[in-house]
């Protein structure tokens, strides 16, 4: 899986509007709760940083967001979310967003990457292709 976050985050950076405004929003849905909730925004944001650090540039600021279902845990993800806002570079934002990721979650534009690996086992059904 890291290989290809670190590739989508070079494709998300090298986007002249993404790098424009200076911020990076990531969703990763299904987050579920634990340890594992942050792994996929852990390995995001590292591949942010280096990115960056290739290209000798300061990185970008982040918005970290972990969607479940209302029902889920959100203590534990939030508590799970602290050491990612203890980093100093990039400045990192987060926050939770209960609700299932079969409806509407966000207004179009507005989330950079989005990433998953738990919800592909619940999916019940196919989702429909999105034009962006």
């Amino acid at each position: 899986m890291k290989p290809l976050i670190e590739a989508a985050i070079v494709d998300v950076c090298s986007n002249t509007s993404t790098l424009s405004c200076g911020k990076v929003v990531i969703m990763d849905l299904g987050c579920s709760s634990g340890p594992n909730a942050v792994a996929l925004v852990s390995i995001t944001l590292e591949a942010t940083h280096s990115h960056f650090l290739q290209l000798q540039q300061p990185p970008p600021e982040v918005c970290v967001l972990l969607n479940d279902l209302p029902y889920n845990d959100f203590n534990v993800v939030v508590k799970s979310l602290v050491p990612l806002r203890k980093m100093n570079e990039p400045v990192v934002v987060t926050g939770v967003v209960p609700g299932s990721f079969y409806e509407r979650l966000f207004p179009g534009g507005s989330l950079h990457l989005i990433c998953s690996s738990n919800i592909l086992n619940w999916l019940s059904k196919r989702y429909r292709l999105l034009e962006i």
